[in-house]
């Protein structure tokens, strides 16, 4: 029998907007999926939010300083930065957080499609599909305007790869033979040579929990312990219980657990430890098929967007059903090519763009309620959100 943790509760409607959140201010950072744009809203300053054009529809990452939002520009072939103003403000006896001018920044990286985006150590790498190159940049650099890459890692040949930077090394996917998602993955040492490497049938997806770092496999996750001097990398498969036809193709990187949280199929869940011997696996079937997931800051509940329109929050932990809110967006088709929702959380506010309705959904983290209904116009998907001190007015 497999060891699936059903996801099923009472209804939960998603009611007029009366939760209010006094300790916080936020600030939106939306990227449209078809318009080369990306706008900044001050939530409910009644201010006109800011533009900034792109060469071409973004991605939007949050880098390693929490500050600066990395635009990937897959059609258009550049990375570009946005200082999203959330900077630290010393106050003395204490530090706080505050809204600050956004900024586009003026530095480019240029190349093939670039589109996965990861870092560790104060450092970023993006991933260059058209090429299989990946180029490495120093974070605390970039936020100066300079995307300069200290490091360019030769992966065999153009594919949908991934690269992670690891202290002067790389954790790299290499080209398959043929056509193709790679399947395997090396450490790579400062200049290019591979130190190790680790089989991974299709590998698709990945995230870090403490010093550990996944990749989802078509028959099990390839795990890699950074604590020692050279990452140690294992290949651990899923359980006989697994449910069957099933892959992690998305990994979600918690700051202070150790569970991670990954895609298992179009309606399922899986979490485990990396740190375990045996994963100590444990999955978790929605009740719909699920476009969109995320975790609050303490990496301990996570939120997942159906394509019915629901919002669930379940256990980030055990993968138990916490609740659900219906009515969040219309029901969205998961036919290839459809725009569909992404989410991201702050504070305690989890945030819904709504493609089809133009519209960006904020709910508060505990009750689920609808607090507000932002009308961003064309059609928002990838968006950042931002939690500041809310007693401050810059």
């Amino acid at each position: 029998m497999k060891r699936t943790l059903a996801v099923a509760t009472a209804l939960l409607t998603a009611g007029p907007a009366i939760a209010h959140d006094e300790e916080h201010r936020y600030r939106l950072v939306v990227a449209d999926a078809e318009a080369p744009r990306v706008v900044v809203h001050d939530v409910g300053a009644g201010a006109d939010p800011m533009v900034f054009e792109t060469a071409s529809p973004a991605r939007l990452h949050l880098g390693p300083d929490d500050r600066h939002a990395w635009a990937v520009q897959r059609d258009a072939g550049q990375v570009q930065l946005i200082d999203t103003g959330l900077v630290e403000e010393d106050h003395g006896d204490h530090s706080a957080l505050i809204l600050a001018e956004p900024t586009l920044l003026p530095g480019t990286a240029t190349g093939e499609r670039p589109v996965h985006f990861n870092m560790g150590d104060g450092r970023v790498a993006v991933f260059w599909d058209g090429t299989g190159m990946a180029t490495v940049h120093e974070a605390d650099a970039a936020a100066e305007g300079d995307l300069t890459a200290i490091q360019t890692i030769e992966t065999g040949g153009p594919h949908h790869g991934v690269a992670v930077p690891v202290r002067d090394m790389v954790i790299s996917s290499l080209a398959p033979d043929g056509e193709g998602l790679p399947d395997a993955l090396a450490v790579l040492g400062s200049d290019g040579a591979a130190l190790s490497r680790v089989d991974c049938l299709n590998l698709h997806g990945e995230g870090k929990a403490g010093g550990y770092i996944a990749f989802g496999c078509e028959d099990g996750v390839a795990i890699f312990d950074t604590s020692a001097g050279t990452p140690e990398g294992r290949f651990l498969a899923y359980p006989d219980d697994a449910p069957e036809g099933g892959m992690v193709r998305t990994l979600l990187s918690p700051r202070d657990t150790l569970g991670l949280v990954g895609s298992f199929g179009s309606d399922g869940l899986v979490i485990f430890d990396p740190s375990s011997e045996t994963g100590d696996f444990a999955f978790a079937e929605l009740p719909a098929p699920r476009m969109a997931f995320a975790l609050d800051e303490s990496g301990t509940i996570g939120f997942a967007m159906l394509a019915d329109g629901r919002l669930v929050r379940f256990s980030a932990l055990t993968g138990r059903m916490l609740d659900e809110a219906a009515g969040v967006t219309e029901a969205y088709s998961m036919e290839r090519g459809v725009v569909r929702p992404m989410m991201t959380t702050a504070g305690d506010r989890v945030a819904v763009s709504d493609p089809a309705a133009g519209h960006v959904v904020l709910l508060d983290a505990e009750t689920l309620e609808v607090v507000d209904r932002l009308d961003v116009g064309g059609q928002p998907r990838s968006l950042l959100l931002l939690a500041a001190e809310a007693d401050h007015d810059h």
